[in-house]
């Protein structure tokens, strides 16, 4: 991979409203806890996050910066009340609804305060680092399967520690194909960021790379494996045929659009073909009430099977947050989720959130290649590229797992959001002061 040597693009401008925008973030900070670890007591903390909006409307005459998800975000909030409706226990569902809530403050906070390259390279450099924790924590509170898939990798994981974190909701160990699914998001970044920083950096990139992928080759989650080689196949084709403004004068050229847009409708049609025709084979097997083997691709279709009737009567607002595994019976208490993320939010929250979710994620990938193609930086560029590619494998993986709207671990998906959308406003900034209307 042949990478320029890096150039720093940054305005000289005075950003304005930054002081705000950090009090914001450390208010948010502050509180945290109240919303990863919610009671049913502290609820009125809720109301911070209005409170903050106000004053940045007052000081700065708008709530937030704009973006290209605020549409699909506000749709998405709709379909977050509409559900709130349907909750049959306020308690038992507020984790997940102070969840997705401090996720979407977090979002904007984060994409308000990122307005110059050295905020935005100090915040990648804070996530990477917040990966290759989460991979150690993640690998030292992984839950044993009793189903093993690799023997030899099994036997290597049992003979690392394991430690009881106890955090709510996760009182048995962290699910090891959740730990699998979140690295996704962080891996090719890490990969990146070691071809492309130089000396101490590019080192630490280096020992967190080997760190997160040895993680999730442990993890034995064969989605997330699918998910990384899916990810990594589709950005391989974006970067061959793709070329930068800073290595061609020449726009894309409709051939190679068409061409790339060929190549991922076709390796999504194989694995949508695949897995209507296992469904198929396996028909007269998939009655409702009947318990497949756990951790087969076979399981999760009796899920998805399990789950269309609650969409066909709830397909507006869903059946409410954290309800999934309340109304259906025939899965044990603690599979929380549907295994397929669009159906999950279609079942809880209704199929327009589900829309909007979608929406959000097409937005962002819009985001990430656009910044690929036209940002003039390298770093801004590849940095973009790599978290677009996390995002694809992430995408993939939640099509046979889910990563539920609330759940803690959510948040980093909202936090790489934030980053790719930092980018993109921050190349749209520079290249509109390169290149004045007039």
């Amino acid at each position: 991979m042949n990478i320029p040597d890096n150039s720093t693009i940054s305005s000289t401008k005075p950003i304005k409203g930054l002081h705000i925008d950090w009090i914001n973030l450390i208010l948010l900070l502050i509180v945290s806890p109240l919303f990863i670890f919610p009671k049913s007591a502290f609820w009125p903390v809720f109301f911070i996050i209005p409170l903050m909006w106000t004053a940045r409307k007052f000081i700065l005459k708008r709530f937030s910066e704009p973006t290209p998800l605020d549409i699909p975000i506000f749709i998405f909030l709709i379909g977050i009340a509409g559900s709130i409706a349907r909750i049959r226990d306020f308690s038992y569902s507020l984790p997940k609804i102070a969840g997705v809530i401090f996720a979407l403050a977090f979002f904007y906070a984060i994409v308000n305060l990122l307005k110059s390259e050295k905020l935005i390279r100090f915040a990648v450099s804070l996530f990477m680092a917040t990966g290759v924790l989460f991979s150690l924590v993640g690998l030292l509170g992984m839950t044993t399967f009793k189903e093993k898939h690799l023997y030899l990798l099994e036997k290597l994981k049992n003979k690392i520690p394991q430690l009881q974190f106890n955090l709510p909701g996760a009182e048995l160990g962290f699910a090891p194909t959740v730990v699998g699914g979140m690295l996704l998001l962080f891996i090719p970044l890490l990969f990146i960021m070691a071809i492309l920083s130089k000396k101490w950096l590019r080192w630490a990139s280096l020992f967190g790379f080997i760190v997160t992928l040895g993680v999730l080759v442990l993890t034995q989650a064969r989605g997330a494996w699918s998910g990384l080689f899916i990810s990594f196949i589709i950005t391989v084709i974006i970067w061959r045929l793709i070329k930068p403004v800073r290595d061609s004068k020449s726009q894309w050229k409709p051939r190679k659009k068409k061409l790339i847009t060929i190549l991922v409708i076709v390796l999504i049609a194989v694995i949508a073909i695949g897995v209507v025709s296992y469904t198929a084979s396996l028909s007269d097997k998939l009655k409702p009430g009947i318990k497949q083997a756990e951790g087969t691709l076979l399981f999760r279709v009796q899920l998805w099977d399990l789950s269309l009737p609650l969409i066909r009567q709830n397909p507006i607002w869903g059946i409410g947050l954290n309800n999934f595994r309340v109304l259906v019976p025939e899965v044990r208490f603690f599979l929380s989720h549907a295994h397929n993320q669009l159906i999950h939010i279609a079942v809880e929250m209704g199929i327009p959130a589900m829309i909007a979710y979608f929406s959000i994620l097409l937005a962002v990938m819009y985001m990430a290649f656009y910044t690929w193609k036209n940002s003039s930086d390298p770093w801004i560029s590849y940095a973009s590229l790599a978290l677009g590619s996390g995002q694809i494998g992430h995408f993939f993986f939640c099509m046979t797992d889910a990563i539920p709207p609330g759940a803690k671990v959510g948040l980093l998906v909202w936090i790489s959001f934030g980053l790719i959308t930092a980018l993109y406003r921050y190349t749209q900034t520079v290249n509109s002061e390169q290149c004045p209307k007039s």
